[in-house]
């Protein structure tokens, strides 16, 4: 595919920083779906500065964010403009590539995870079309944050969020997340032993007995 001009892809990407000697990219990052050249944007979150363009980013420990004055202004102006984000830590930009290596008898043979040939996509080469993620959208004539496709429900953080646009391989969705767990209903007594007793209880009038 030919890309627009303009684009940055992550091999052209810079400047990088320097750890140890290595080029790495930024720990965490904004990304934001470019109007102008139909893909990603990736934004070092700290500089602010852009890092590459891409057709598909996975972020781990993700907020979602929503820039009100920015809404507010589509609504008036009734034209798009970039005041939605994701924001977390950078875990991996571009597709899964579906070669791997390993070392059999001392040596490097390289493998592929999966089959799938042509638009043929599965869970290993398109992680994000497991049954552990949800579809997420943001619309700013219809809602005022990131919302799940289903429930309608706000979408504020998620420990793993993959971003695509409309060229990328995969479901027809643009944000998949993993819902947060719900956390463990605690009953109030755990941990704690009463007797009919000790709580005051009669059984055989079955009320409370009040001094």
């Amino acid at each position: 595919m030919r890309e627009r001009k303009g684009f940055i892809s992550w091999k052209d990407a810079g400047p990088r920083k320097v750890m140890d000697g290595i080029e790495v990219a930024p720990d965490r990052v904004k990304v934001y779906f470019n109007l102008n050249l139909d893909c990603l944007s990736v934004i070092d979150a700290e500089t602010g500065l852009l890092y590459c363009h891409a057709h598909r980013v996975e972020l781990h420990n993700a907020k979602f964010r929503v820039q009100e004055a920015g809404r507010q202004r589509v609504l008036r102006e009734k034209r798009k403009n970039v005041h939605a984000y994701i924001v977390g830590k950078c875990h991996d930009i571009g597709e899964v590539s579906k070669e791997r290596y390993h070392l059999v008898r001392g040596k490097v043979e390289k493998y592929e995870i999966c089959q799938c040939e042509g638009t043929m996509w599965c869970e290993k080469c398109v992680p994000e079309s497991g049954d552990e993620f949800r579809h997420g959208y943001y619309n700013p004539y219809k809602t005022k944050t990131f919302v799940d496709d289903i429930n309608k429900t706000p979408l504020l953080e998620s420990e793993r969020v993959v971003i695509r646009d409309k060229t990328a391989i995969g479901p027809h969705f643009n944000i998949f997340y993993i819902p947060k767990p719900k956390p463990k209903r605690v009953p109030w007594n755990k941990g704690k032993r009463y007797t009919f007793k000790e709580m005051g209880f009669n059984r055989r009038k079955n009320q409370r007995k009040f001094a």
